[in-house]
């Protein structure tokens, strides 16, 4: 009996346990899981990353972009593309800053309005991950994240 290569492929747990590198293991989480709140998000026209963008501004206020992303841990390009996404949709709006270069990223009266569309969906995602997770692991998981993210800033 011939085995199609499907078959022969270790199943996706097998691969997640045995991955060393914590780094590769990260990786490969955080691309799973933004699929998951990706495919609730996009119901409303948002991806991750700018879901995030606009969930940063208005709890924090406004702040340069090189600040947002700088808080996001998002490289310049990303956080460029995604910023002109947002204000191309109203959702953002970008002023010049006080030296004429810096671009101060502002959530409008559409993007508030957005983010409250948006939360139900994100709801659902935070709520997938916790029923998909063994009891108390959403929350501890949660908890370890920050500080694995401080370790690597610090290290």
């Amino acid at each position: 009996m011939l085995l199609s290569m499907a078959d022969e492929l270790p199943n996706p747990e097998q691969v997640f346990r045995h991955i060393p590198c914590l780094c590769s293991v990260l990786m490969l989480a955080t691309r799973t899981v933004t699929r998951l709140y990706d495919e609730e998000l996009r119901t409303v026209g948002l991806e991750p990353t700018q879901h995030g963008m606009l969930l940063m501004v208005k709890s924090i206020g406004s702040m340069t972009l090189g600040e947002l992303g700088e808080r996001l841990a998002l490289d310049k390009t990303t956080v460029s593309r995604n910023a002109k996404i947002l204000v191309r949709n109203g959702w953002l709006s970008l002023a010049r800053g006080e030296d004429g270069r810096e671009r101060i990223a502002l959530l409008t009266e559409a993007g508030a309005k957005k983010l409250a569309q948006a939360r139900p969906y994100w709801e659902r995602a935070q709520q997938r991950m916790r029923k998909a997770l063994p009891a108390g692991g959403f929350e501890s998981v949660r908890r370890q994240l920050p500080d694995l993210a401080l370790a690597a800033l610090k290290a």
